[in-house]
C-alpha cells in the first residue's frame, strides 16, 4: 500500500514539493535525485587523491574494529575509488526511532542500484556523535506484550553540552536492557535479542558507540560503513573546509540568509532559524561543544560543523554520490546549499529516504474486521472507536435520526417564513441545538459501547499504538526492538527486500 506524503500528518510543504518533483524546486536543489542524476554526479565531481582515501579508509577500518563490524570489502572499494551514499541521525537508545532503520536500507540499496549502473559505490552512516542535544538519544519507545506503548529512558544530564560521543551510560542502562526485554512478548528470539541489546548498551559506553555496537550486528554482511566523525584523523581531513568556512564565513552567513528569504519568498517557512549572528560553527571548550558568533571566529579553534555545515565537512571527507535524508534534512538542504555553493562545492543529489510503516497480522486482522484501512489510524483513536463501533453496532440509526430532524425542521420553514421572517432566526438556532444533542448522543453511545467492549478496546489501542503512536508515524517513535523479538534479526533482510526504493510515497508494509 502507498499513502501520498500531502496525505501524511506534519509534512513540509517544501518536502513534499520536493519528493513530488515539482518544476519550481530545482532553483532550491540544483540536481534531482533520480538514479541517473545521483550515477551522472558520482562520474562527475572531483576525485579524492590517493593520499585522502588511504588515510581515510585506515580510520574507518580502526573504527569498524571497535564496534565489531565487518566490512572489509566495502573499504576495499572505497580504497580503490569508489562513490559514497550517505546517510546519518542521532545516536538514539537502541537505535532510536525505526526512521534510522529505514535511512540505512535505503543507503544501502541506493548503493546497490548505483552499482548496476556500472559505479562502484559503497553505504556509509554517519553518527551524529558531535550532536549535544542528549533529550533525543535518552529515550526509546516499544511496543509491549500487551501492545501498549512503554517510553524506556536512561540518564544522560549534560549541562555541559558535551557530545554524544563523550558522554557515558550510567548503570541504569542495564535496567532500561532488562526492562525492554522483559515488557516485550516472549519469543523464540529472546536470546538474539538479549545478546545484542546487552552487549552493545552497556554502563561506561557512549550513546554513539553503543548505537554502533547494535547496527554493526543488524546490517551484517550488507557493507553498511559506520563512521565517528569525533575521530582525530577525520577531523584532521575535515580541517581544510572548516577553516575555509571561517575564513569565507561573512560570504556564507550572506548566502544562508539570502537563500532563506528566497525560500519564505517562495511561500516556504524557513527550515533552519538563522540571523545575523550565524556562524555554522561550534567551537569545543573542553568537554562542551558552543555555538559560535562571529566575532568569535578563529582558526585556532576545534571546530564543529552546525547542521547545515555538516553536509559539507561530510563531502569534504568522503566521495558523496548522494545524500539521503529524511523529511526534515531534505527541506533544510535547501539551506545548505548555499554554504556548498560559497564554498565551491558541488551539491550532491538529495535523496529521500524510505518512508514506511510495519503493519503486522495482529494488527491488520482487527482493522479488516471493523473495515479500516490505514489512512482511518491517521485520523486518531476517536475516529476509529466511531469507526469499530458502527461496523459492530447501528452508529447509523445517529445519522437517521439527525437527518430526520433536518428535514422537518427544514419543512417548517416556509411556514414561519410566510408568518414573521425573523422566526427563521429561531429555528437555525433550535437546528444547531438538536444537531449537537444528537451529536452527545451518539458520541456516549459510542463510548459506552467501546467500553462494554474489552476486546474493542484492546483492539483498538494496538490499531492506535502501532499505526500512530503518540499521534505521530509509527517510524518516528517505534524502536526496532519490538520487531526483532517478534520476527528474529532476519526481519531487517526481509525488510529490505519487501520496501521499494521508490521514495515518492510512504509505504505500509504488511509483514
Amino acid at each position: 500500500m502507498r499513502v501520498p506524503f500531502g496525505n501524511l500528518p506534519d509534512s513540509s510543504a517544501l518536502f513534499i514539493d520536493y519528493s513530488s518533483g515539482w518544476p519550481g524546486i530545482p532553483r532550491f536543489y540544483p540536481r534531482s535525485y533520480s538514479i541517473e542524476s545521483i550515477v551522472s554526479f558520482a562520474r562527475e565531481r572531483p576525485r579524492l587523491d590517493g593520499a585522502h582515501r588511504g588515510r581515510l579508509c585506515a580510520a574507518l577500518s580502526n573504527q569498524q574494529k571497535r564496534w565489531g563490524s565487518h566490512v572489509d570489502a566495502s573499504l576495499e572499494k572505497l580504497a580503490n575509488g569508489a562513490a559514497v551514499i550517505i546517510t546519518g541521525q542521532q545516536c538514539g537508545l537502541f537505535s532510536g526511532p525505526f526512521y534510522s532503520i529505514l535511512k540505512a536500507i535505503t543507503a544501502i540499496k541506493l548503493a546497490k542500484e548505483v552499482e548496476k549502473c556500472g559505479v562502484p559505490a559503497v553505504p556509509v552512516f554517519w553518527l551524529a556523535s558531535e550532536d549535544h542535544d542528549y533529550e533525543e538519544i535518552r529515550w526509546a519507545s516499544i511496543i509491549d506484550r500487551d501492545s501498549g506503548l512503554q517510553r524506556l529512558q536512561v540518564e544522560l544530564a549534560n549541562g555541559d553540552a558535551t557530545p554524544a560521543g563523550w558522554l557515558q551510560f550510567r548503570d541504569d542502562v542495564s535496567g532500561a536492557v532488562s526492562q525492554c526485554l522483559s515488557s516485550l512478548p516472549d519469543s523464540e528470539f529472546n536470546r538474539d535479542v538479549r545478546e545484542l541489546l546487552e552487549s552493545s548498551y552497556q554502563p561506561g559506553v557512549s550513546p554513539s558507540d553503543a548505537f554502533a555496537r547494535m547496527f554493526a550486528a543488524l546490517f551484517a554482511k550488507t557493507g553498511l560503513i559506520i563512521v565517528d566523525p569525533l575521530d582525530s584523523e577525520l577531523k584532521s581531513l575535515a580541517a581544510p573546509l572548516l577553516a575555509e568556512a571561517v575564513k569565507r564565513n561573512g560570504e556564507i552567513r550572506s548566502a544562508v540568509l539570502a537563500r532563506s528569504k528566497e525560500l519564505s519568498n517562495a511561500g516556504y517557512h524557513e527550515q533552519v532559524k538563522v540571523d545575523e549572528n550565524f556562524t555554522g560553527l561550534f567551537a569545543y571548550r573542553g568537554r562542551s561543544r558552543k555555538i559560535l558568533r562571529p566575532n568569535e571566529l578563529s582558526m585556532d579553534l576545534p571546530l564543529s560543523p552546525n547542521v547545515l555545515l555538516r553536509p559539507a565537512v561530510q563531502d569534504s571527507i568522503f566521495p558523496t554520490a548522494a545524500y539521503v535524508g529524511g523529511p526534515a534534512e531534505v527541506a533544510y538542504f535547501a539551506q545548505a546549499a548555499a554554504a556548498y555553493e560559497t564554498l565551491g562545492m558541488p551539491v550532491p543529489p538529495v535523496f529521500p529516504r524510505i518512508s514506511a510503516t510495519v503493519m503486522e497480522a495482529r494488527v491488520s486482522r482487527p482493522m479488516k474486521k471493523y473495515g479500516m484501512e490505514f489512512a482511518d489510524a491517521l485520523r486518531g483513536r476517536e475516529y476509529l472507536k466511531l469507526k469499530a463501533v458502527a461496523s459492530v453496532r447501528g452508529v447509523e440509526l445517529f445519522d437517521q435520526m439527525r437527518d430526520s430532524i433536518l428535514a422537518q425542521l427544514d419543512a417548517v420553514a416556509p411556514a414561519l417564513s410566510a408568518v414573521d421572517p425573523t422566526l427563521l432566526g429561531a429555528l437555525e438556532t433550535s437546528r444547531q441545538k438538536m444537531v449537537h444533542q444528537v451529536e452527545t448522543l451518539r458520541t456516549r453511545f459510542v463510548n459506552a459501547e467501546a467500553k462494554r467492549n474489552e476486546t474493542l478496546d484492546r483492539h483498538l489501542d494496538a490499531i492506535s499504538n502501532s499505526l500512530f503512536p503518540e499521534k505521530r508515524l509509527q517510524e518516528r517513535v517505534i524502536n526496532v526492538t519490538s520487531f526483532l523479538m517478534r520476527y528474529g534479526l532476519g526481519f531487517i533482510g526481509q525488510l529490505e527486500g519487501r520496501l521499494s526504493l521508490d521514495s515518492r510515497e510512504h509505504q505500509v508494509v504488511e509483514i
